[in-house]
């Protein structure tokens, strides 16, 4: 198995100045146990301690046989990483220099020079910290000392007199999948796994600057540029926008306001729009945003902004409530799945891997993917790649499958955290929706959460008032506050799938098949306004079947078993298969026998929510990728090999497709075009006996209207 070695190797980064305002701390560095006498190691930053102890020969490769299953001693160890390091000659002797790291797993002691600058509880926040009287021109040590996240969320949980119901990963603002879920792995990390460097603090930093579509119609477009002003002077800022390519200005020298936050609106004429793929063009604006303190030019960078709006419809009707997503105005049929990292070690993951999830999505003819809320916010590589191929993002919080705290230094760390995510990603022209969680309001009235607090006096309404105000409250009112433009849905899904109303409200996760053990046939008849998930398993290719155990041969009963992480996985596949009739003489077959029943499955679901709108809007199947080489729901597995669904997937998501159906004897025959505009189809349909003499043929010419089938 080799994805993970290449996880060290994609650390590696020299120590160098990489501009003038900015010394890259990244690269090597020495780890050990904290508080030992141990000899100092090699470590890698971005990084984590597994993988740095792997590359040091100390542990195997997690990703092997059954060996992730013997790593549970690391999780409960406190970890020190250190660097040595001088500052350049570049830097001036009075500069203001502050520390960043762009993200810390997860508890963390900052030490520059033996003072404690800075203390950590988030792995999803940036930390700055101004340190330029730490600092001396050589031999500058840098010291984080990683803090077990397993006792400490023992100690958060203590503090009251029941456990939070659903899982420990609440406790802290880390990705939930590393405590181990039904796709992946239970590997606690910790590390720097994100860049660190020292920055020069300019007398007039602009942060954060995005450019938004308020309103459009065929002739005007009104856009606001939106930034913020960290300022150490009070000379005037003047604003310019204007079109790079063109030239034509559209703000001249506007004077700015004094103030943290800055918003200025500004018109262009006759818009050329952006939209999602197979709605039309992905056109992206280049607009050149200058700023100048004085006569000083402080900010000066090109945006590709697309123009268009985006809203989520989701109002009561006649049927229960509406889901769907307007895109300029008009109704768009949402096409995709759901991503999840595409490696378990997050640090290693580059920005070409990221961006290679677009691309499997562009080319399956997507339209949206679901970041889903149990991994980690995706870069902006990423949003920029789904601009430019015009796939739609919604984006999850990271919350997800557990109740959550609330007291006041929580919901503080929580909001210091959405803040920032909502400031980084709301300038993509692909970002549709901010989801407050995963299945949390599910959890809660369908798991039995209720019932596990038991007879603790106020436990239930203490932990439901909680979760309305971090779901409710907090995180809607930061989007309102920094993202108006954007919709905002609580959870996902609205209703469960045990409840009627998940067919007629909201979007709905359905999993009566796989989990109930339903047939594939029951898609058809719990149809819902919007599926947001479902799926099957099915194996993944014989290239990673091989990385179970370093390729040396087909793995063994027991290595298949520790690459299968839902408790009944393997029972559930063959129960299907024998429903089928299909019966496997070897594991070759049994792989192949797999992801034709899973193709077969998700082809049920997708006919029946496509052929079934406009009262269905929306089909996000669970999931596209993996995180490490595993049985799944996905279609593309950890080496990138499209399984057999992923062509089935690629084939239906087409821009009209048609099925059919015997209702009574009688022969139904649905088509379904997504295409914005009125097109001219021709159907043909032929009823044969089995031995293939022609029964009935059906020919006709029919105008397909958007999105009615």
């Amino acid at each position: 198995m080799k994805r993970i070695l290449s996880v060290v190797v994609l650390g590696v980064m020299t120590f160098a100045a990489f501009s003038q305002q900015e010394l890259l701390l990244s690269g090597q560095w020495l780890f050990r146990k904290a508080n030992s006498t141990q000899n100092w190691l090699p470590a890698t930053v971005p990084g984590a301690v597994h993988t740095d102890l792997h590359a040091n020969g100390l542990i195997g490769n997690p990703y092997l046989g059954c060996y992730n299953m013997q790593l549970a001693w690391i999780d409960s160890t406190d970890w020190e990483y250190r660097k040595i390091f001088d500052l350049p000659l570049s830097i001036d002797k009075k500069a203001r220099l502050e520390l960043v790291f762009e993200g810390l797993d997860t508890y963390a002691d900052v030490y520059l020079n033996g003072v404690k600058v800075l203390t950590t509880d988030n792995m999803f926040r940036q930390w700055r910290v101004p340190c330029s009287k730490y600092l001396q021109k050589t031999n500058n040590e840098l010291l984080v000392v990683f803090h077990s996240a397993l006792r400490i969320i023992d100690s958060l949980a203590s503090r009251l007199p029941y456990r939070l119901p659903g899982g420990d990963w609440a406790y802290a603002r880390k990705a939930a999948y590393h405590f181990g879920w039904d796709w992946g792995p239970r590997l606690i990390t910790c590390g720097i796994w994100q860049p660190v460097y020292l920055r020069v603090m300019p007398k007039v930093d602009i942060q954060n600057l995005s450019i938004t579509t308020l309103a459009v119609n065929q002739q005007k477009a009104i856009l606001s540029v939106d930034f913020d002003v960290v300022a150490k002077q009070n000379k005037p800022l003047k604003l310019m926008v204007s079109d790079a390519i063109s030239g034509e200005i559209y703000l001249n020298n506007r004077i700015i306001p004094k103030g943290v936050e800055v918003v200025e609106r500004f018109e262009v004429d006759n818009p050329k729009l952006w939209w999602p793929n197979g709605m039309g063009e992905q056109h992206l604006n280049r607009f050149r945003v200058s700023i100048h303190a004085g006569s000083e030019l402080v900010y000066d960078k090109v945006h590709e902004v697309g123009i268009r709006t985006i809203k989520l419809l989701s109002e009561p009707d006649s049927i229960g409530q509406s889901f769907y997503f307007l895109v300029n105005g008009l109704p768009m049929f949402a096409k995709g799945a759901n991503l999840i990292p595409p490696d378990f070690f997050v640090h290693g993951i580059s920005d070409s891997v990221w961006v290679r999830q677009v691309d499997y999505a562009a080319r399956s003819n997507f339209n949206m993917l679901r970041v889903w809320g149990g991994g980690v916010y995706v870069p902006d590589a990423f949003m920029e790649e789904c601009s430019r191929r015009g796939i739609l993002v919604w984006h999850d919080f990271m919350f997800a499958c557990s109740m959550y705290p609330s007291d006041a230094p929580y919901l503080a760390n929580v909001e210091a955290e959405a803040v920032q995510l909502v400031k980084r990603l709301r300038r993509h022209t692909s970002l549709a929706l901010w989801c407050g969680n995963n299945e949390v309001d599910e959890g809660w009235h369908n798991w039995g959460w209720q019932s596990q607090l038991g007879e603790i006096s106020g436990a239930t309404d203490s932990v439901w008032n909680g979760y309305i105000q971090l779901f409710h409250h907090l995180l809607p009112e930061v989007v309102m506050r920094c993202d108006s433009t954007r919709s905002y849905w609580p959870s996902s899904p609205m209703f469960g799938w045990g409840r009627s109303e998940s067919t007629t409200h909201g979007d709905s996760h359905y999993w009566g098949v796989w989990w109930g053990r339903e047939p594939f046939e029951r898609y058809a008849q719990k149809v819902p306004r919007f599926m947001s998930e479902y799926g099957f398993q099915g194996l993944p290719s014989e290239t990673v079947l091989r990385m179970f155990n370093d390729g040396q041969n087909l793995p063994d009963s027991a290595q298949l078993l520790c690459h299968q992480k839902h408790p009944v996985g393997y029972q559930t596949i063959n129960d299907y298969m024998e429903r089928e009739g299909l019966k496997p003489n070897d594991l070759l077959e049994w792989m192949d026998y797999s992801q034709l029943v899973q193709a077969q499955g998700y082809a049920h679901a997708i006919e029946a929510h496509r052929l079934s709108s406009p009262y269905c809007m929306g089909t996000l199947y669970w999931q596209l990728n993996d995180c490490w080489p595993v049985v799944s729901w996905s279609g593309i597995d950890y080496a990138g090999k499209w399984k057999r669904v992923q062509h089935y997937v690629q084939n239906l998501y087409k821009p009209v497709i048609a099925g059919a159906y015997l209702v009574d004897s009688v022969v139904v025959v649905k088509a379904v075009s997504d295409s914005i505009m009125p097109i001219l189809v021709n159907i043909s349909a032929k009823v044969a006996d089995i031995n293939g003499n022609e029964l009935s043929l059906l020919k006709q010419n029919l105008i397909l209207q958007p999105n009615v089938a």
